[in-house]
């Protein structure tokens, strides 16, 4: 399968574009049933690009967040890896390489290396150089400074002699060839490398330079081994049964270099400790107790993960077992400037392997013992295991990332994990190679050479950000996977959208539209009930009268809820009766909007609220002003102003019917208004009716 971004659009295609329209997903991993390459991933993995050497391969490879090759350096000198390699700024390669089969020594300690290469980009083999002779061979790892130089783990052999001269005892055995009882401790060089095949070893220290022992009085590395935790006991063994008597006695399997403190850390597998020593010195200090930044020369400035070493603690204080990978976490990571150890659990019980985050303490820039002469802390800041699930009896890493993520290398399975700060595994890649190249996905991976491992091991991996120097200016682009497929699409550029790799492009939602164009890769394109170009299954606002009310919540489908002419909660395209005066008259019909059209009290047909005259009696006088209701006030033949429908006299005479005898009923104010009998007024003249 090959990788363009213009994907031909096949026929059960509903679109008609000819290009991609949506952009690849960070993560299409689905894939239960995949045994190599990314079998798991989200969203919260990381950007970037990961950088690894299958221990059985000759070939680093680089390859992206979702497991397709970027780039893949293989060693001009065949070598297979011994056993880390590091992507420089400049997008060179610098790598370990195993020379165990050309050594001359009798260094046969597993992680032999004895040289290291530096590959271009482009494959050239650009600088390389052995460092493997009688007395020394390099081994494990290895650490590019900021100067251009390099820092080598490297063991020397010293003879049975040496070792008794520096106080080792005679009963501790060797596995040693030759049935000799020689020792080979660790030292560190660094290396600045001359031309295309030399170097100049511009600074070294040495472990055996800074021993203690209380077996032989007679030596004078001669003290109490508790009262130096700044020495190493020449006579401590930290491995059981076969690892008891080996030679190499601290196997120090993982080197990191701190350009701020400008210090050295230092696993030691066999010690259960990783170790930090000052580097500012000079050769000859670093051979010393005095000297540098710290002030103390070459001696241990911190220690950490198995106090019984420098007799402190009993078993139950020990932390790291058979550790490797010790790394200052780097700026970024919440973290930063504390250490993260790959802590693989040899010898616990049950075994187990964790990451661990540990916190120096630091004080004025002095690591400080606890009041119990021990350094802290008492227990990791942040750890991380699966338990049983994962143990690696070897080999193995850990990297902090910027993002607050850890890559585990997990390297007796080849597997790497990415897990957050809440310890979820957000990615998951299996190495897909082994002795004899790439496996096929779906094939299960062969068992390896031990107990519990499989055949595409794997010493540790690094992560690298987009942003790195190495990949500016260059065109990274996963062309391919490393594992090797059966294509079921092979006339589709599927790469990018095959999430189960079966080579062919996706259609997640089953919709009959393939990813690269779906407009809704969660949910049927072809479901848009509001017609809005949005399918349902993504539309965030579906309303399909475009009222503004969505469906699920609209009171009147196909019309707009908005209009409520009457305001009765009735949109008014759902609305039988529209009544805006609650007069139960449609405003259509409505004679006198506003009003009542059931109230006309003078029956015109003029509801009263419209109606300019109410005149009940028909006498074009309004009912409000109306002196005798029910008859026409403008009839009055007597002239007495009192309307005729209202007038009990019809000679002229007024008969005054109030029971109060007010003002009479012609206006005038009467002197007989007031009294106390009735009178009857005709003209000026007044008389009582009756005389009580």
């Amino acid at each position: 399968m090959c990788l363009l971004m213009a994907v031909p659009l096949p026929s059960n295609a509903n679109s008609t574009d000819t290009e991609v329209s949506n952009t690849p997903p960070n993560c299409n991993a689905q894939r239960d049933n995949w045994t190599v390459g990314l079998v798991f991933c989200t969203e919260g993995a990381s950007q970037g690009y990961t950088l690894f050497s299958p221990i059985p391969s000759n070939t680093t490879y680089l390859i992206d967040g979702k497991g397709r090759l970027v780039h893949q350096w293989t060693s001009p000198g065949e070598h297979r890896p011994a056993l880390s390699a590091y992507l420089l700024p400049d997008g060179d390669l610098l790598r370990t390489a195993n020379n165990a089969q050309n050594a001359v020594g009798n260094f046969s300690g597993g992680g032999t290396s004895g040289k290291v290469e530096r590959i271009s980009w482009n494959g050239t083999l650009e600088w390389s150089w052995t460092y493997d002779d009688t007395l020394h061979i390099s081994h494990h790892d290895i650490e590019p400074m900021p100067n251009g130089n390099l820092l080598m783990i490297a063991w020397e052999e010293k003879s049975e002699e040496e070792a008794l001269q520096a106080g080792r005892n005679p009963a501790i055995a060797s596995d040693s060839p030759g049935g000799l009882n020689n020792v080979w401790p660790d030292h560190i060089i660094e290396v600045k490398p001359v031309g295309t095949n030399g170097a100049e070893i511009v600074w070294k220290w040495h472990a055996w330079d800074h021993l203690v022992q209380d077996y032989d009085e007679t030596k004078d590395n001669y003290g109490v081994v508790g009262d130096h935790p700044e020495l190493l006991d020449v006579n401590y063994i930290g491995g059981t049964g076969n690892a008891a008597g080996r030679a190499d006695w601290m196997h120090c399997n993982g080197i990191d270099y701190n350009s701020v403190l400008d210090q050295i850390a230092l696993s030691c597998r066999s010690m259960n400790e990783v170790y930090i020593i000052d580097h500012s010195t000079t050769t000859e200090e670093a051979a010393g107790h005095t000297g540098g930044v710290s002030g103390k020369g070459g001696d241990i400035l911190y220690r950490w993960g198995n106090p019984q070493v420098y007799d402190k603690g009993l078993s139950s204080d020990q932390q790291l077992f058979a550790q490797h990978d010790v790394q200052w976490i780097e700026q970024g990571h919440p973290e930063e400037g504390q250490l993260i150890v790959f802590n693989n659990g040899n010898g616990r019980y049950p075994a187990f392997s964790s990451v661990d985050i540990i916190r120096p303490p630091i004080e004025n820039g002095t690591y400080t013992l606890a009041s119990n002469g021990t350094y802290g802390p008492n227990q990791p800041a942040w750890t991380w295991d699966q338990g049983e699930a994962m143990y690696s009896g070897s080999i193995s890493g850990a990297q902090a990332l910027a993002n607050g993520n850890v890559l585990v290398t997990h390297g007796t399975l080849g597997t790497l994990y990415e897990v957050n700060d809440a310890g979820e595994v957000v990615w998951e890649y299996i190495g897909p190679v082994g002795p004899n190249g790439s496996y096929t996905q779906g094939e299960p991976v062969p068992a390896g050479n031990r107990v519990g491992t499989t055949a595409n091991a794997i010493f540790k991996a690094t992560h690298y950000p987009a942003t790195y120097p190495a990949f500016q200016f260059r065109a990274l682009s996963g062309d391919d996977y490393i594992e090797t497929w059966v294509d079921a699409c092979p006339d589709e550029e599927a790469i990018h959208w095959d999430s189960n790799g079966d080579g062919c492009i996706d259609d997640t939602d089953g919709d009959g539209v393939l990813d690269p164009f779906d407009l809704c890769m969660f949910g049927s394109d072809t479901v848009d009930v509001d017609n809005d170009g949005v399918p349902d299954a993504c539309d965030d606002f579906i309303d399909s009268d475009g009222d503004g009310v969505e469906n699920h919540e609209d009171l009147c489908e196909g019309a707009d809820d908005s209009l409520d002419e009457d305001t009765d909660g009735v949109p008014d395209g759902c609305d039988e009766l529209i009544d805006s005066d609650n007069d139960g008259v449609e405003n259509d019909n409505d004679t006198c909007p506003g009003q009542d059209d059931g109230i006309d009290v003078d029956g015109d047909n003029i509801p009263d609220g419209c109606d300019d005259l109410i005149d009940s009696d028909g006498d074009g006088v309004p009912d409000s002003e109306d002196r005798c209701v029910g008859a026409d006030d403008t009839m009055d033949i007597d002239n007495d102003g009192v309307p005729d429908g209202c007038d009990d006299r019809s000679n002229g005479d007024q008969h005054n019917m109030t029971a109060d005898n007010e003002t009479s009923d012609d206006g005038y104010e009467m002197i007989w208004d007031n009294c106390k009998w009735s009178v009857t007024i005709s003209e000026y003249q007044c008389w009582m009716d009756d005389w009580d």
